[in-house]
């Protein structure tokens, strides 16, 4: 099941589009990129039949643009045999493979071969997909698109360096670079409902922050047309409701759950186990621009996946 709202089929957009990473998220944005009007290719590493009749399947690994001339005028040749220059934009929805072993640092690796193919081929309108982990907040805060970075793991670092080598597309070749930092993906095929109801879920009764799939396929497609300025531009892209784990697990199992005092690190307190973020997300930069969530909780993503849920859970 998809919901994608209707805004996201309104406006035509007119152009080229080259996606990296047609993956979970990368392939409904690229076939909402088609239903829009554009002309789209995907890349990915291994060979994929197309599953869109309207969408270009590319074999190419991105990171062939940083590993010497010719494998970057290979890379260019497959991409120029799908999308003659110019190329009008170029998104990334590059994740870690686990059948290929990928560890943290194909964030990096993706994204310093992005912004090196996007200079060879002269594309000046780049979005890339981040997450909100890379704040890595836990003690409870808001964190908003200037929050300061502050590395402290693996992975962490590897979103932070990301981010930081798509960015120099704006800094040294004038152009648009849009980082979208996603939260708590779900959607189709990923359904969380089981984890949420756990009651170990509640364990710390820490905030939590959720991104309905084709919610952030809609931000995508909404912001390549947002303001063409050449600079950096970040947005944090979540359903905008901020629910501690508690008030979930109550909620989709019907009665109070509390978790043991000990583990219950309200705002400001002492930090949640190592990978589990405590954060509240805030959204109004992106909201804005005029883009709105169609599941503006995680609730109403739960109900979309078919699940029966109160309508008038806690949410606090």
């Amino acid at each position: 099941m998809t919901s994608v709202p209707p805004e996201a089929t309104a406006a035509r957009l007119h152009g080229s589009v080259l996606l990296v990473g047609p993956g979970w998220l990368g392939q409904p944005t690229a076939v909402q990129l088609a239903a829009r009007g554009a002309t789209v290719a995907t890349l990915q590493r291994s060979a994929r039949t197309a599953t869109h009749p309207d969408v270009s399947a590319l074999t190419g690994d991105i990171a062939d643009a940083v590993r010497g001339p010719e494998s970057t005028a290979a890379l260019q040749a497959i991409v120029r045999s799908a999308l003659p220059a110019p190329i009008d934009h170029l998104v990334v929805c590059v994740a870690p493979s686990r059948a290929r072993g990928d560890d943290y640092g194909i964030y990096p690796q993706a994204a310093a071969g992005a912004a090196a193919l996007a200079n060879a081929l002269g594309i000046r309108s780049v979005l890339y997909v981040s997450s909100t982990g890379v704040y890595d907040r836990q003690d409870g805060s808001e964190v908003t698109e200037m929050s300061a970075i502050e590395p402290r793991d693996a992975r962490v670092q590897a979103l932070y360096d990301a981010e930081q080598r798509i960015a120099t597309l704006a800094r040294n070749h004038d152009a648009t670079v849009r980082i979208v930092r996603a939260a708590g993906l779900y959607g189709p095929q990923r359904d969380p409902a089981a984890r949420l109801a756990a009651p170990a879920f509640a364990t710390g009764d820490v905030w939590c922050n959720f991104s309905w799939r084709d919610d952030v396929v809609s931000a995508i497609v909404h912001l390549l047309q947002y303001d063409r300025t050449p600079g950096v531009r970040v947005f944090n892209c979540a359903d905008g409701t901020p629910l501690r784990s508690s008030s979930i697990a109550s909620t989709l199992i019907g009665r109070p759950i509390t978790a043991p005092a000990e583990q219950t690190p309200r705002d400001n307190a002492a930090p949640v186990r190592s990978g589990r973020s405590n954060q509240r997300i805030n959204v109004d930069a992106l909201l804005a621009t005029g883009w709105r969530p169609s599941a503006p909780t995680v609730y109403d993503g739960l109900r979309l996946l078919g699940h029966q849920v109160p309508l008038t859970p806690a949410t606090s």
